[in-house]
């Protein structure tokens, strides 16, 4: 059998007997699962087979993450039953229960311990806990694991995680599950939204060797083509229930938005005679930004939608966080006062855990909310209920931000940003974890904010994404490579200057 698992190479794998694929691995039965006056699942069942890759999809809150928690074992249904190969009948499905039989999940949100080094994190997550010799152990288990499934990754194992970027911290989480002994199935909540092209290609290509030899794995993402691409099976999930279960060599991206909830109308990057942005446009724009690289200069102006581009962990967001702290500027860079961003982690520097979704929405809004000095909670419950339909936000401007999916969690923070009275906003990866219908919407926001005359710098690890800015920076080894503008602006220039080798003059 062949997969795809770039844009350019395929591998040839062999698959497991098909009798094999029919052999259930897990069975969820009628599981029911709500928070508060939320209703995450309702009825869900479905089955997971020996050797079987099963893809999930939907929109955000549609209930994906709840129940991959509640397959791992680290939630329990409010009704319902998750029954798993060699478990008794009528015994308690808990996480003890299911890392005993080889099940293991990469949640959306990495759970790494910053202060601990790549191999401790490791050591935690072993049940097996060796004893005086367990650093070693720790280490070599881990380093293998790494090599297995992105060859190549030059992660120090004895490095701390809190010092590691983004894409580096997602294979470790990954292949901290992968060290588990007898690993029969493998949950994966958005595994590549963090990654390059290339780490990506070398997980589907493990997860395919993997499965070959008997391995099930649960694959969710908002990722289409990836979907399509490396699973055998794809379900459906809107609002809390599976409404469709499709054959991947059977459907198309097409057929699974409308199951998940309607034709999603995509929006394309146009160029045409009517620019929609104050930049595009040819207006005297004045400089809102402007930071000294490496020899290089990246400016961005009144009106512009400025992206950085370029392969995963090449300096982009180092580019965003000393625009966001004066005290990081070099010599002759100058950024306005007010300004905005979204940060990369969203759990780490992002929400504010303990407040509620209206809070964590309007705390940038300072300027815009208040009256006399003093937050007018008129203003401010208007504004927070003004984006909440803007963006659709699953839950209500009362919910706790934790009761959110990954996704819409993501959209408070986007809102928040665009809330502020910002003349600058920076986005470190801001459409992590959010399904695409929803990034259409946010594409639109961008462009309709950057007309009003902000300047926003984006920064993603999809490159095709890029087709949305006005100019783009491809970034290499920390050193601006090349600025493209307009038509320039394609995915497939963008790999090509990131590989170029420009010693170090900056192209055009």
């Amino acid at each position: 059998m062949f997969r795809k698992v770039s844009m350019s190479s395929t591998v040839q794998l062999a698959a497991p007997p098909t009798s094999a694929r029919t052999v259930p691995l897990v069975s969820v039965r009628d599981v029911h699962r709500s928070y508060g006056n939320t209703r995450a699942l309702a009825g869900v069942t479905i089955t997971v087979h020996v050797g079987e890759v099963l893809g999930v999809v939907g929109h955000n809150g549609a209930g994906k993450s709840t129940l991959m928690r509640i397959i791992s074992g680290t939630e329990e249904p409010d009704r319902g039953a998750v029954q798993v190969d060699g478990l008794p009948a009528g015994s308690p499905w808990t996480a003890a229960a299911a890392e005993a039989r080889g099940v293991r999940m990469v949640h959306q949100e990495l759970a790494l311990l910053p202060d601990l080094t790549v191999a401790e994190n490791a050591h935690l997550s072993d049940r097996r806990r060796p004893g005086r010799q367990w650093r070693a152990s720790a280490e070599r288990r881990i380093l293998d694991a790494l090599d297995d499934v992105f060859p190549g990754h030059g992660i120090d194992v004895v490095r701390r995680t809190g010092d590691l970027p983004m894409a580096q911290r997602q294979m470790v989480e990954i292949a901290r599950a992968v060290c588990t002994d007898g690993l029969r199935l493998l949950i994966l909540d958005e595994p590549t939204e963090s990654l390059g092209a290339d780490a990506a290609a070398q997980l589907y290509e493990f997860l395919r060797r993997r499965s070959a030899q008997g391995m099930s794995a649960l694959l969710i993402s908002h990722r289409m083509n990836e979907v399509l691409a490396h699973s055998d099976r794809i379900a459906v999930l809107r609002d809390g229930a599976v409404v469709g279960v499709h054959e991947a060599a059977d459907t198309s991206e097409e057929r699974l938005l409308s199951a998940m909830g309607g034709e999603v109308a995509r929006t394309r990057a146009t160029r045409d005679a009517t620019p929609t942005s104050l930049a595009a446009a040819g207006a005297a724009a004045a400089t809102v930004a402007r930071l000294s690289i490496a020899g290089s200069e990246l400016v961005c102006h009144a009106g512009e939608i400025v992206g950085l581009a370029g392969l995963a962990g090449q300096g982009q967001d180092e580019v965003l966080r000393r625009m966001w702290t004066p005290g990081l500027l070099s010599r002759g860079s100058t950024v306005p006062s007010r300004r905005a961003y979204v940060p990369g982690d969203r759990q780490v520097s992002g929400i504010l855990p303990l407040w509620t979704v209206a809070e964590n929405l309007t705390i940038s809004a300072g300027r815009t909310i208040a009256r006399g000095g003093l937050v007018s909670p008129a203003r401010k419950r208007r504004l927070a209920a003004d984006w909440v339909d803007r963006l659709r936000i699953r839950g209500g401007a009362a919910a706790s931000i934790t009761a959110l999916s990954g996704g819409n969690q993501q959209k408070v923070l986007v809102a928040r940003a665009f809330a502020a009275d910002a003349t600058l906003v920076l986005l470190d990866d801001p459409f992590r974890g959010v399904d695409v219908h929803t990034k259409n919407e946010l594409y639109t926001l961008m462009r309709e904010e950057a007309a009003r005359g902000r300047g926003v710098v984006w920064y993603s690890t999809e490159n095709k994404e890029m087709a949305h800015c006005d100019r783009v920076y491809v970034f290499r080894a920390g050193r601006i490579v090349s600025e493209l503008r307009g038509p320039e602006i394609t995915e497939e220039r963008i790999i090509a200057d990131s590989f170029d080798d420009v010693s170090g003059e900056e192209r055009r």
